[in-house]
C-alpha cells in the first residue's frame, strides 16, 4: 500500500521583514534531523512569505473611503481594514454577514482579500499582513534556493487559508506553486474495468492537507514537508494556470 507523509517542520524562529526563508527552513530541517529528499513537496504558509518580504500594512497609515465606512458599519469591521481589502481586490463581490467576498488582483476569489491580522504583531500595533505580490515567484523563490543549498529536486506549494462564499469556513487553498503542475491528469480504469478520466487539483488538495498541522493559532508550523505523492513536474509551473 503507497504511503504518504506529511512531516511538519518545526523550529522555525518568527519571521520578520528581509529575513531568507528558505535558509530557516533547511537549517530547521537540520536540527529537527529531517532530510531533503529529492520529490518533495514543501507546502509554505504565505504569512512567513509575506512577513519575509515585507508584504504588510499598518492601518495608521489608512484613511478609510466612505465606501469603506459603509462596509465597516454593515459588517461591525474597522473601517480601515475594509480599506485594504478593498485596495487588494480587483472587484468588490458581495458582503454577506461580517464577511468582505472580493476578487483579488492576483484573481483569487476569497473573504478579505486573503488580508489578515493574526499572528503578525499584537493587535494594538494595526499590522495587517497582505499577500505577496506574486506567490508563484516567492514559490520558485524557494524551490531554486533549496535546490541550491541542498542539490535535491522538490516543489514548492505557498497556502494560505481561504474564506469561501459558499461555504462556511475556511479551508487551505494554494496561492503559488513551483516545480510542480496546477493539474494532475489521470487516465485510468474503475473498478469495473470502464474508462476514467479525471483532472484532480492535487495542489489545493496538498495545501489543505497542510494546513491540519499548520494550525491557525500558535501550533508553530509554518512549513510541512509532504513525501510520497507522485505528481508532475512542471518547469513553467503558475497558479494562474488554474482559473477557469
Amino acid at each position: 500500500m503507497k504511503e504518504v507523509s506529511l512531516i511538519p517542520i518545526e523550529g522555525l524562529p518568527l519571521v520578520r521583514a528581509g529575513d531568507d526563508v528558505t535558509s530557516l527552513i533547511c537549517e530547521a530541517c537540520g536540527k529537527t534531523r529531517i532530510p531533503i529528499e529529492n520529490g518533495d513537496i514543501f507546502v509554505v504558509a504565505q504569512k512567513i512569505v509575506s512577513k519575509a518580504e515585507n508584504s504588510v500594512v499598518h492601518l495608521g497609515t489608512i484613511t478609510p473611503s466612505e465606501r469603506a465606512r459603509e462596509i465597516g458599519n454593515q459588517t461591525g469591521r474597522d473601517p480601515r481594514l475594509v480599506q485594504v481589502y478593498l485596495d487588494e481586490a480587483s472587484e468588490l463581490l458581495f458582503v454577506k454577514g461580517r464577511m468582505v467576498i472580493t476578487k483579488h488582483k492576483l484573481g483569487f476569489k476569497m473573504s478579505s482579500s486573503g488580508v489578515d491580522k493574526s499572528n503578525i504583531a499584537p493587535q494594538t500595533e494595526g499590522i495587517v499582513v497582505l499577500l505577496p505580490r506574486d506567490p508563484d515567484a516567492s514559490a520558485r523563490k524557494i524551490r531554486d534556493s533549496i535546490k541550491a543549498m541542498t542539490g535535491k529536486e522538490v516543489a514548492v506549494v505557498i497556502n494560505d487559508s481561504c474564506g469561501r462564499d459558499e461555504r462556511e469556513g475556511s479551508v487551505g487553498t494554494a496561492i503559488g506553486i513551483a516545480g510542480i503542475s496546477h493539474l494532475e491528469f489521470r487516465h485510468q480504469r474503475d473498478l469495473y474495468g470502464n474508462e476514467s478520466n479525471s483532472q484532480i487539483a492535487l495542489i489545493d488538495e496538498l495545501a489543505a492537507a497542510a494546513s491540519m498541522l499548520m494550525g491557525q493559532a500558535d501550533e508553530s508550523i509554518p512549513v510541512v514537508v509532504v513525501r510520497g505523492v507522485s505528481y508532475t513536474i512542471d518547469e513553467k509551473a503558475g497558479i494562474r494556470n488554474i482559473f477557469t
